[in-house]
């Protein structure tokens, strides 16, 4: 494998290695802050955008499309089904956290908690 890295390396003309060498991390990093930057910017819209009923249940979180395919290409796509891995995923990304619910839900005049009881 590394004999193939070495032989893209040698077609690279001298004098541009160093520019693709810079492009390869910097293109890299670049992706990755601009996904951190775009969860942050969903989660200060969750902050102040409370979502009054779901029929799927509760918001945990919002997984930026990059992350999703990300670990889906690496660790298979059960992996999002993982509570374990969830929780790991949600302390390292903090960021991706929906903070914001409604405590009270009214549908169809029936009022329900955050849990889903219903309270009247």
């Amino acid at each position: 494998m590394s004999d193939l890295f070495q032989s893209l390396a040698d077609a690279i003309p001298s004098d541009i290695r160093k520019s693709v060498e810079r492009e390869l991390i910097n293109g890299f990093n670049k992706e990755r802050i601009a996904a951190t930057i775009k969860a942050k910017q969903n989660a200060i819209f969750e902050k102040n955008n409370p979502h009054t009923s779901s029929k799927f249940g509760r918001k945990i979180a919002s997984i930026p499309p990059e992350a999703y395919y990300y670990w889906s290409t690496r660790l298979g796509p059960d992996c999002w089904k993982d509570d374990q891995f969830l929780k790991e995923f949600m302390r390292d990304n903090p960021e991706v956290v929906a903070n914001n619910y409604q405590k009270r839900t009214r549908i169809n005049g029936s009022v329900f908690d955050a849990n889903g009881r219903i309270v009247q």
